[in-house]
């Protein structure tokens, strides 16, 4: 009778950790790199996504700069049966060519959500086309810190706390009253007064 117990909590709680593995919100913002093949525009371009999560689909935008070169995009996607998102640029919203005569790629994008380091972090390919054909693919790395938990002080600046609830700004008490950890996990708060 023990072993049958046993393999039934064990049964349970792989398939908790399964659940909750597959389920990892994505709403938030993102930055990172998008790589381009040998044969495009540019090696390298600064890629930022700000998505909102809703079920099993996501919407968005995804903004791509390259020195005064940019573009703001439209995205949307969902999340396919094996667990990857597939997300598309469908829009663009604003764009500066600086100057030359480029078209825009628009961007399919199969990505994969990872944990690393307290990151999490979004990778995978991405293709697409312009009005001058199929462009050069490549690939994406997007990272997006943890939030483990959020404070609103008085009503004016969030602040991230990390798992070791340390909250820190160069000082080691809020406000003179209450006491916070200093130590080297802890979460620098730029423009609020601790």
């Amino acid at each position: 009778m023990n072993l049958k117990y046993y393999l039934f909590a064990l049964l349970l709680t792989c398939g908790w950790a399964s659940a909750t593995a597959q389920y990892q919100d994505l709403s938030g913002s993102w930055s990172g790199l998008l790589l381009q093949n040998e044969g495009g525009f540019a090696e390298r371009f600064e890629l930022y996504f700000n998505i909102k999560q809703i079920g099993l689909s996501v919407r968005g935008t995804a903004f791509v700069k390259l020195g005064e070169l940019e573009a703001e995009m439209q995205l949307s996607g969902f999340q396919t049966r094996s667990g990857s998102w597939r997300i598309s640029e469908t829009q663009i919203l604003r764009n500066n060519k600086a100057g030359l005569a480029v078209s825009w790629c628009m961007k399919e994008y199969e990505l994969w959500v990872d944990y690393q380091a307290g990151e999490l972090v979004l990778t995978g390919p991405w293709w697409g086309s312009s009005e001058f054909g199929s462009c050069v693919p490549g690939s994406i790395t997007l990272k997006r810190r943890v939030k483990v938990a959020s404070l609103l002080l008085r009503g004016q600046h969030p602040v991230d706390v990390k798992s070791h609830g340390h909250v820190h700004d160069g000082h080691h008490t809020l406000n003179g009253s209450l006491p916070v950890g200093s130590d080297q996990h802890a979460v620098a708060s730029p423009g609020l007064r601790l």
